[in-house]
């Protein structure tokens, strides 16, 4: 506590007096009573010096006789901050803050009135925080504010460092609020002097949105002894003045504000079929059945122009009505067939019949005269269009014509990912078991390369859509009979050369192309390939013809073939598939899952074959 703390240089300064006027002085906020001087006794020790410098001290050295020696420090400390003779005022009160204490004081003097305390205080309670000597112990003492504030006598009396705190009456009870939800532009809580009306509560909130419903409204109310009710008030009639219905609302009220029911449930028509637009559109109570189609932006080539259906629904309970409308009377000007509308109403414009199949085409390509896309009937057969083209070219081999539909691919397409799906769902099962022996881990190791194979096999493989057909060179031998199947949008029919070779693939010594001779069987043709392997399945051998069928010992019954697939006698282009044993494992059915794969897989490269 002096003017200009800081290190200084001694020169002939020998006294505490020379020091402190080095320094500037003593502050007048500085404590004489205890000055601290820390002192280094040269290659000794540290000592410290208690001073007392106060007037009033009768042992109190004169500054001037106080010799300082090199490298003292002087500690000069402040006098308390607070005042002995102070009371402090906290609170819910207007001029907070210290006030000057004299012997005898009550509360009354430094709140004279209400006018020193701020709007609603706590009435019946405020507290004194007193400092009890000798150590200062504090304590609360209650008294009843409003009691003070009606008779003087009856305020309390106060004490040196006594804080007074006064409360708002807020600080013990909930500040009272309105809650308004639903359509108005700010929801929610908000404040309230406790003394807020219905119209009051809808100002606050910011005001009714452009979709609020002006009829009634409802508020929620929560008693004070905890029960509940709910009831209706007039909005319209509250924001209009109107004293009956603007209530006052009591704190914790929840005002639910709803938008209209017109919004809520919007009436509307519908139109649906062959028109531009269709979809919902909003109703209007003037509206026809014109303005419906017009608001859609009219009818498409597509539609009927002769009726139209109206399905309405009347009311709840009752059955919808059917009405007929004549469209092309409608066009004519006919003012009695434009029917006014009602609320949930379904228009629906029908589609001229056949129209799918208008603009119809299929493409021809291979060895016919006049390979092109062609444009069908509904219903047209495959040898009409083969007559289009003129017929078959002379290198033309009927027996290995092609025709891919878009819908038997789509078929195929998802079967095949289902089964991709399962051969992977085995390939878990597969390699989950155990291999307590050698034989279980190459049975577990063959199965797994089977797997990964078939695997890479399915995915190389991609379905094209083919429809078997049972076609021959002479078009009127087959033509109306069930060979001649009718033809649809987007198919693809090709006719190959004629091929000259037998193709053998699997589990052979050699699998190749094998030169097609007149009468020999599928035996002959592995005979030529070198024979069958040791893994081979020979129970399992099947034979995809060149005109897409299948013939397998397993289903020889339902085939087109009937015995032996090993002694059917192949034609060209035909394909003899062996295929690898499926190893043994208990709990999984890998046999007919592979066996299935393998069939799929090969009838995609048998066209490939012939259809280079």
């Amino acid at each position: 506590m002096v003017r200009r703390p800081a290190v200084y240089e001694l020169n002939d300064e020998k006294t505490l007096t020379d020091v402190l006027g080095l320094a500037g002085g003593i502050l007048p906020a500085a404590a004489l009573r205890h000055v601290e001087v820390q002192r280094l006794e040269a290659h000794e020790k540290r000592t410290m010096l208690s001073l007392d410098l106060s007037p009033d001290s009768t042992t109190a050295p004169q500054l001037s006789t106080f010799k300082i020696q090199d490298g003292d420090e002087i500690h000069i400390f402040p006098i308390a901050e607070y005042n002995q003779d102070t009371i402090y005022l906290q609170g819910h009160v207007l001029r907070p803050g210290r006030y000057s204490y004299r012997e005898g004081m009550k509360l009354t003097e430094i709140l004279q009135s209400y006018n020193d305390i701020l709007p609603e205080p706590a009435a019946h309670y405020g507290e004194i925080i007193r400092l009890n000597p000798p150590d200062f112990r504090p304590s609360v003492v209650s008294f009843d504010l409003e009691a003070a504030m009606k008779d003087a006598s009856a305020a309390p009396k106060l004490q040196p460092l006594d804080t007074v705190r006064i409360f708002s009456r807020f600080d013990f009870e909930p500040i009272p609020t309105v809650t308004v939800d639903g359509e108005v532009r700010s929801p929610g809580t908000y404040k309230t002097s406790g003394q807020a009306t219905l119209k009051d509560a809808v100002y606050l909130a910011g005001g009714l949105t452009t979709e609020a419903a002006l009829g009634t409204a409802q508020v929620f109310r929560v008693n004070l002894d905890g029960t509940s009710k709910i009831f209706s008030v007039n909005l319209g009639g509250a924001l209009n003045g109107n004293a009956a219905d603007n209530i006052l609302l009591q704190p914790r009220d929840r005002l639910l504000i709803h938008r209209h029911t017109s919004l809520v449930e919007p009436s509307i028509v519908e139109i649906t079929g062959e028109v531009a637009k269709p979809g919902r559109y909003p109703y209007m109570e003037n509206m026809h059945v014109e303005d419906l189609i017009r608001a859609a932006g009219g009818l498409k080539r597509s539609a009927d122009t002769n009726l139209a259906d109206l399905t309405r629904y009347p009311a709840a309970g009752r059955p919808a009505e059917q009405l007929q409308v004549s469209l092309a009377s409608l066009e004519n000007g006919n003012a009695s067939e434009d029917l006014p509308l009602r609320s949930g109403d379904v228009l629906a414009i029908r589609q001229v019949p056949g129209w799918k199949d208008i603009g119809a085409a299929v493409t021809v390509r291979g060895e016919v005269m006049h390979p092109s896309t062609y444009g069908i009937e509904p219903g047209e057969r495959l040898s009409s269009v083969l007559e289009r083209a003129g017929g078959f070219s002379k290198q033309a081999y009927p027996y290995g014509a092609v025709l891919m539909r878009r819908e038997v691919r789509e078929l195929e397409s998802k079967n095949r990912l289902e089964l991709i799906e399962r051969i992977k769902e085995e390939r878990v099962h597969i390699k989950a078991l155990p291999e307590g022996d050698k034989d279980q881990a190459q049975a577990k190791s063959t199965a797994l390369a089977q797997v990964d194979a078939t695997l890479v096999q399915m995915a190389s493989n991609e379905p094209i859509g083919r429809v078997v057909i049972h076609i021959s060179s002479n078009v009127r031998d087959w033509k109306n009979t069930p060979a001649d199947i009718p033809l649809r949008e987007g198919d693809e029919l090709v006719v190959p050369k004629k091929p000259s070779v037998v193709m053998v693939n699997g589990q052979v010594f050699n699998p190749t192309a094998i030169n097609a001779q007149s009468g020999r069987s599928a035996n002959w043709y592995l005979s030529q390939a070198g024979g069958l392997t040791p893994v081979a399945d020979k129970k399992a051998v099947f034979v995809i013809r060149a005109d897409g069928s299948v013939i397998s010992a397993k289903n020889n019954s339902s085939g087109w073939w009937s015995g032996d697939p090993l002694n059917a006698s192949l034609r060209p282009g035909d394909t003899v598939v062996v295929p690898e044993k499926a190893p043994k494992i208990t709990g999984v059915n890998w046999t007919a899952i592979m066996q299935t794969a393998q069939v799929l897989s090969s009838v995609a490269l048998a066209v490939a074959y012939i259809h280079p």
